[in-house]
């Protein structure tokens, strides 16, 4: 029976990597390369903190930030959604303040 060269534990031969501590067996066995994670869409980041502290400009920046990951396929989807509704939210918000402000002295 073959032996593991790191653990000395008794592997089978079919076997390309030891059981219990994952070392290769055989001279043709390759580990794969881990994948890299995706990063977040900087954008994204960007405009859900904005839409936090109550940014119009949320929007704009989630819109960028949406079609940026729709081409690259980075992380920050949702998050970039949630900044876009936000962003609109405060839209509406900022606009309504204005109008209020603008139309109190009549």
């Amino acid at each position: 029976m073959p032996v593991c060269s790191s653990c000395s534990a008794t592997t089978q031969p079919e076997w390309k990597f030891c059981i219990y501590c994952g070392e290769p067996t055989s001279a043709d066995a390759a580990r794969p390369t881990p994948l890299a994670p995706r990063r977040t869409n900087p954008l994204a980041i960007l405009a859900i903190v904005l839409a936090a502290i109550g940014g119009a400009p949320a929007l704009i920046f989630g819109h960028v930030a949406l079609r940026q990951i729709k081409q690259t396929g980075e992380r920050g989807f949702v998050m970039a959604i949630i900044a876009t509704v936000l962003g609109y939210a405060w839209l509406v918000v900022w606009a309504v303040l204005l109008i209020s402000l603008l139309t109190n002295g009549r």
